[in-house]
């Protein structure tokens, strides 16, 4: 993420509601997906990054299209992160 400056999270019930959610994140602005998790319960997750404002439009077309269909649990924007971060993700 040395060139990113912001990730997006979005945690759903279901995977349906996830994959709209993250389908119309990826439309909705210059972001990339970097990965989507299977938290356990029916959770799962998606992470986005990008710069800030990208980020925190993508994730608000996320919530909107994801909470057409299903339950969105929680939502998560953090500016600049820490470098650690990155390595937990499965790239």
């Amino acid at each position: 993420m040395a060139t990113k400056n912001a990730i997006g999270i979005l945690e759903t019930k279901g995977i349906a509601p996830l994959i709209i959610g993250a389908d119309a994140a990826v439309k909705a602005a210059n972001v990339e997906l970097v990965e989507w998790r299977q938290i356990g319960s029916g959770y799962v997750s998606f992470v986005i990054e990008g710069d800030v404002a990208a980020v925190r439009s993508a994730i608000d077309a996320g919530i909107s299209a994801a909470s057409k269909i299903g339950e969105v649990i929680s939502h998560l924007i953090i500016p600049r992160p820490v470098d650690e971060i990155e390595k937990s993700f499965n790239k």
